[in-house]
């Protein structure tokens, strides 16, 4: 890849994360830039680690997600070098955003993840978000990563009926 389409592709990629007032997963990041036909798989993940290391974005692990956020430095380049993204690329850019923002943002206000605590037992922490502000965050300890895993999946898929049973409970 050459310097030139390198600088043009951290463009598009700083465009999507300033385009939005949350942070975008690398797989959806991703839909655009390998779906579009950008740029291949492999080169993609590459230039989001250099994007990383050179403090550009910031990148967030959870479970089985990464989500990026815009750093000063990518700001900055962003200003310095935005008109180097042509004129119609910002535009697909913008419509892609626009297109997906509600399922953009319903996706990702859902947050999984679980870690090894000193016990040997996982720390899962279930997690809805709105305006990045937690609405509900729940802790939880369980003696496997079996476990922790399904704990995970089950709040993806059933968070809202959750969320509602505790409030109708607790009130």
């Amino acid at each position: 890849m050459t310097n030139k389409l390198t600088v043009l592709f951290k463009m598009m990629i700083l465009t999507m994360l300033d385009t939005v007032d949350f942070e975008l997963t690398a797989a959806q990041i991703g839909e655009f830039m390998v779906g579009n036909d950008y740029m291949s798989f492999f080169a993609f993940q590459q230039l989001l680690f250099d994007m990383e290391q050179d403090e550009l974005i910031k990148g967030k692990r959870e479970h089985h997600n990464t989500f990026y956020s815009l750093q000063d430095n990518g700001r900055t380049s962003l200003k310095y070098f935005r008109e180097k993204l042509p004129g119609e690329m910002r535009e697909e850019i913008a419509g892609y955003v626009r297109g997906k923002s509600w399922e953009i943002r319903e996706k990702n206000s859902v947050r999984t993840d679980y870690t090894l605590n000193d016990h040997q037992e996982y720390a899962v922490r279930l997690q809805v978000l709105e305006d990045n502000l937690p609405q509900i965050d729940i802790s939880l300890t369980v003696p496997d990563e079996e476990t922790a895993n399904r704990l995970c999946e089950s709040w993806r898929e059933r968070n809202e009926e959750i969320y509602a049973y505790l409030m109708n409970e607790l009130l």
